[in-house]
């Protein structure tokens, strides 16, 4: 498992708002869910992330960043 930088949207940064770090969390894997539309549903990936509380969401993968590539500090 990787830990990863969950994303907020802050209204207060610039003039239209920005996607600012919020709180580290463990990423578990990705995933898969969908959005109903007139025309049917819409599949896209998620990420499936822990929070430290224990609670486990699914997270946009644009609402996240891994914060150390794979491997690292593997001997």
């Amino acid at each position: 498992m990787r830990r990863v930088m969950l994303k907020k949207f802050d209204k207060s940064a610039g003039k239209f708002g920005a996607y600012v770090d919020d709180v580290a969390a463990t990423f578990h894997q990705f995933g898969v869910t969908y959005q109903e539309f007139e025309s049917g549903p819409g599949n896209y990936t998620v990420g499936i992330i822990e929070l430290a509380d224990g609670t486990v969401q699914e997270f946009a993968l644009n609402m996240f960043r891994f914060l150390e590539p794979i491997g690292a500090g593997k001997a």
